[in-house]
């Protein structure tokens, strides 16, 4: 299988230089996570700008500031698994499509791969995702504030985190899109001492302070529970890939909790595990 096969051709792009507020309007517009970014003047790829980089640094108006520039790339011709190595390797969602002179044909993201391959092949409903899921992640309260909970997240290094209540039963599942569009970026002024530079500076009756104005990424004060999905879509150690697959196009999903009994969590399976079968093949 080839990267051209299943890689969505000739996206969005932003051109440097560009602003913080440019961006954030192409997101509003296009509805996606992530666009590549490419010089003006050569129309080669710089990085990629996620929303989530940008609603995180309020503060810079510069969006070549928040570019990641060190990003997965391939060219189309390029097997499917070296793609997907590159993925997992940079720990990256995605991969840019490139020609010789790094110019942007395309990009092909988990989810291009899991809805036009993973969930079309059904050789996978001979393989579970049992090998595949991850046994250990952090789990939040129901009654945690969403700030803590973002900050959970981002410390989890994950895009959803499983809500658990006071008994430790799974009662929903937040992720990055939930908690950010509730957030707005705020003014705030700001105080700080300034430091003495000699030993006479401290004759000074007061100490001198410096008041700035800085951005910041503000949340509601309300807990997880107002606006976590409590209509799970669950898996279990033994369901297939094939399965798992099909319920996460289904339901526009990129990973869910897997329980086994009578409810108990025991793992979360995400896009991004259940890919690497394309290596073991």
């Amino acid at each position: 299988m080839r990267v051209k096969t299943l890689m969505t051709p000739d996206p969005v792009v932003i051109e440097l230089p560009a602003t913080r507020e440019y961006a954030l309007s192409l997101f509003r517009k296009y509805k996606v996570r992530s666009f590549p970014v490419i010089n003006k003047n050569t129309k080669a790829l710089v990085g990629i700008i996620s929303i989530k980089r940008v609603l995180l640094h309020p503060d810079e108006e510069q969006l070549a500031m928040l570019v990641k520039r060190d990003v997965p790339t391939v060219k189309p011709n390029d097997d499917l698994k070296k793609a997907v190595r590159a993925m997992l390797e940079m720990d990256y969602r995605r991969v840019v499509v490139v020609d010789d002179e790094k110019r942007v044909l395309g990009i092909l993201t988990v989810g291009d791969i899991v809805r036009r391959y993973l969930a079309k092949n059904e050789k996978l409903k001979d393989v579970t995702i049992e090998r595949y899921y991850q046994k250990n992640v952090g789990v939040v309260w129901h009654g945690t504030p969403l700030k803590a909970a973002l900050k959970a997240l981002l410390l989890c290094n994950a895009m959803a985190i499983p809500v658990i209540d006071d008994e430790g039963n799974l009662v929903g599942m937040v992720d990055e899109t939930d908690l950010l569009k509730d957030s707005e970026v705020v003014r705030v002024m700001k105080q700080t001492a300034l430091a003495a530079s000699s030993e006479e500076d401290w004759i000074l009756e007061s100490n001198p302070t410096l008041l700035f104005e800085k951005a910041e990424l503000q949340l509601p004060k309300r807990p997880v529970s107002d606006i976590m999905n409590r209509e799970l879509v669950v898996a279990t150690p033994h369901m297939s890939i094939y399965d798992v697959a099909q319920k996460m196009v289904q339901y526009h999903i990129e990973q869910l909790p897997v329980i086994k009994g009578e409810g108990e969590l025991v793992g979360i399976v995400r896009d991004m595990d259940i890919i690497k079968v394309i290596l073991n093949k």
